[in-house]
């Protein structure tokens, strides 16, 4: 027997590398609870006057509220506070402590009506700006969330505190603010080296601009800070993956694959990953991946998986049979006949997925193979 070689088809297999994934959504309770204390310590000493304070009339009503702050009775708390800053409106405290409240409860609308008020008495005070920024990411205005942190940062970079880390880094991402996501996560990485998530969103932003000389450090500072985290594991081998070391990034993304937010991405590298060891005459590892990310893969996404796994088993098929074939082996006649077999059922099912390289396939190769498998077996029953 004459061995077989498979006409050269185009194995276009690298489409656009999935983005990073974003980080979760924040918990602004904290945030918030934080911030009240510190606007509320600032908001004194901002407004102590030089000479013997007026009486108050507010004063006892917002005691009261604030005592019942205090024991986190926020309901409770807001019938005094609301007495309070409507009896003195100049209050930037009485505001403040009224919109933390408001937050509290979840009445976020009236809760950043309140921090407005506060902004505007005592713009000194970068609290009430953080607070601001909470409600409003609160309410998914993120553009306004992200502005009233960076007001926030520039009237006083006390407030980078760990508590605002991710949300102002989910507010600059959810606003497309690419550039302050990015400085943003650098601060904060120098200042809490310890902080995982700002490493992730360094890593995230860096992989968008293809800067491996930034992001390979920050993404595997993440790793050593939450090595089980599927996010990371995720990112991490799609930088894998741009780099060329593709069993890691395969290694990696099946990792990331049981997180179901993860699938879809870690089909994707699997995908990319066997088209490159596939173009790279690593058949037969090419197929066990292609497998894998098949089995990730959405229904409508499988047969582009189907294709190029056909076409990896195929390669390996040339070389089972032409082995067989020289040496006159019959004991793998049949096998080989199976193989075939399956490969014209994959590449079939992957027309759907690209029908010139299939039908390519189809025609041209498979059928070779399917006359000279056909006349080997034909001849080993002799």
């Amino acid at each position: 027997m004459v061995p077989l070689v498979i006409a050269s088809a185009a194995l276009d297999l690298c489409p656009a590398l999935a983005q990073a994934p974003a980080a979760g959504p924040f918990d602004s309770t904290s945030l918030l609870a934080v911030a009240a204390g510190h606007a509320r310590e600032a908001a004194t000493r901002i407004a102590r006057p030089a000479r013997a304070p007026r009486p108050d009339a507010a004063a006892t009503q917002y005691l009261a509220g604030l005592a019942q702050l205090n024991r986190n009775q926020f309901d409770s708390a807001l019938v005094p506070l609301r007495a309070a800053a409507t009896a003195n409106a100049n209050s930037a405290l009485y505001h403040g402590d009224l919109a933390f409240a408001l937050a509290e409860t979840g009445r976020w609308s009236d809760a950043e009506d309140e921090y407005r008020a506060a902004v505007r008495l005592q713009q000194a005070n970068p609290w009430y700006f953080v607070g601001l920024g909470a409600t409003q990411a609160a309410q998914a205005h993120w553009g306004q969330a992200a502005a009233s942190y960076t007001l926030a940062v520039a009237a006083d970079s006390a407030v980078v505190i760990q508590q605002l880390i991710a949300p102002a880094s989910d507010a600059f991402q959810q606003a497309g603010m690419a550039q302050a996501l990015e400085d943003w996560a650098r601060m904060a990485t120098s200042r809490f080296p310890n902080e995982p998530i700002p490493w992730l969103r360094l890593a995230s932003a860096s992989y968008m601009r293809r800067d491996t000389v930034v992001g390979f450090p920050a993404i595997r500072r993440f790793r050593s800070l939450k090595p089980d985290d599927r996010v990371g594991a995720m990112l991490y081998s799609e930088y894998l993956l741009a780099a060329g070391q593709y069993d890691s990034a395969a290694v990696l993304a099946h990792q990331a694959a049981p997180d179901s937010s993860m699938r879809h991405l870690a089909a994707v590298v699997m995908y990319n990953v066997g088209g490159h060891l596939l173009q790279g005459g690593q058949f037969a590892r090419a197929a066990e991946v292609l497998q894998e990310g098949r089995e990730l893969a959405s229904a409508s996404d499988q047969p582009m998986y189907d294709l190029y796994l056909g076409i990896a088993k195929l390669r390996m098929l040339q070389v089972f049979y032409n082995e067989a074939a020289q040496h006159s082996d019959c004991r793998k006649s049949h096998a080989a006949d199976s193989m075939l077999t399956d490969v014209a059922h994959l590449v079939t099912a992957g027309v759907a997925a690209d029908s010139a390289i299939a039908n390519q396939v189809l025609t041209g190769a498979i059928q070779q193979y399917r006359t000279a498998i056909d006349g080997f077996v034909r001849q080993c029953r002799r």
